[in-house]
């Protein structure tokens, strides 16, 4: 039978919606495309990218001519009024993300397809969820990592018990607790198959009202702890070194995945590096993650970072700056709703 053809619309056409493929094509590191929003609807054979909406008429220019899209709208309720669309990504600045989310709400579209984090605080996260849950909307959050291939096959390792009952979990990140962190909590979540417990944190000092970098550390269950290296100017790039009690998995954007298992047939246990199991059909991140999104409107179910998942992933981020604040552990669940981390987007520091 014949699934239908999605018409897809992108509501801010900044880099994560358009020109950050630009950038990846020379990085430092390994990445699949597509890498951005337009890309992937271009690219999966049940959506079509129809239109797209932003404040900034040069933003929006280029986006139309580099994807081939010429119904452009500097209103975004515009183009949900006019354009019947099925699908939707939200790429404004996060402190917008609830105004258009209910906006977007509103309307028959069947999908959201709506960028990290969710909000600047908890309660407008679950204004958000409540809405969407109301309009019956199938939303996936954009923490890409949890679609791509290699993170996956990590998962899936971990689950099998290839390095035994996992131990600790070393972290290098970057790009502020919420902002870039939410990617590193929602990853640690989905490879770990839990939730968080308590959180003891410190931020970076002098980064006024927005969001900073963190140091600290994480509690899971069965006395699993994940030290976060996340303060703003470190070198290391964006990594996961995880010890289990028979091996380890190290990761990272500049770092293909490596195996290592305990070698106990010796006289002494020992680390022996093995072949990662890394073959896959090629689909990024980005492209699992629309797909994952149109299977779950076709058939039900939930995406694999749904909104849900992106609450705990802020909750755990409001947690460590209240840590920070108090100079205490912050148990989950998260009190505080309120506490806002804001984001730097698009205005001065």
């Amino acid at each position: 039978m014949d699934r239908p053809i999605y018409r897809a619309g992108i509501i801010g056409c900044g880099r994560i919606a358009d020109s950050i493929e630009d950038e990846v094509l020379d990085a430092p590191y390994w990445s699949l495309l597509p890498y951005s929003h337009a890309g992937a609807y271009q690219r999966c054979d049940r959506t079509r990218l129809v239109a797209a909406a932003d404040v900034n008429a040069e933003r929006l220019a280029a986006l139309g001519r580099r994807r081939g899209v010429e119904r452009l709208y500097a209103d975004y309720r515009a183009m949900l009024d006019r354009e019947q669309l099925d699908v939707v990504s939200i790429c404004t600045p996060t402190r917008t993300h609830g105004e258009v989310a209910l906006e977007v709400a509103r309307r028959p579209v069947k999908g959201i397809y709506l960028e990290k984090p969710i909000a600047q605080n908890l309660a407008d996260a679950d204004r958000m969820i409540a809405a969407f849950q109301a309009a019956g909307i199938v939303v996936a959050v954009n923490h890409v990592r949890t679609w791509d291939p290699y993170y996956d096959r990590v998962r899936r390792l971990i689950a099998k018990g290839a390095i035994g009952a996992p131990h600790a979990i070393m972290a290098h990140w970057h790009e502020g607790a919420a902002f870039g962190g939410t990617h590193l909590l929602d990853l640690l979540r989905f490879l770990l198959n839990a939730e968080a417990e308590w959180v003891f944190g410190q931020l970076d000092a002098g980064a006024g009202r927005f969001d900073p970098g963190a140091r600290g550390t994480i509690g899971f269950p069965n006395s699993v702890q994940v030290y976060v290296s996340g303060a703003d100017g470190h070198a290391a790039p964006a990594e996961l070194d995880i010890v289990g009690t028979e091996g380890r998995i190290r990761i990272g954007n500049e770092r293909y995945p490596e195996l290592w298992q305990l070698d106990r047939s010796g006289q002494r246990p020992r680390l022996v590096q093995r072949g990662f199991p890394g073959v896959h059909d090629g689909r990024s991140g980005m492209l699992r993650a629309v797909e994952d999104l149109v299977r779950c409107i076709d058939d039900g179910g939930k995406p694999a970072s749904a909104p849900v998942d992106a609450r705990a992933d802020l909750e755990i981020a409001v947690a460590f700056h209240l840590s920070h604040r108090s100079g205490e552990v912050v148990r989950l669940p998260v009190v505080d709703t309120a506490y806002v981390i804001e984001d730097p987007w698009g205005r001065d520091r």
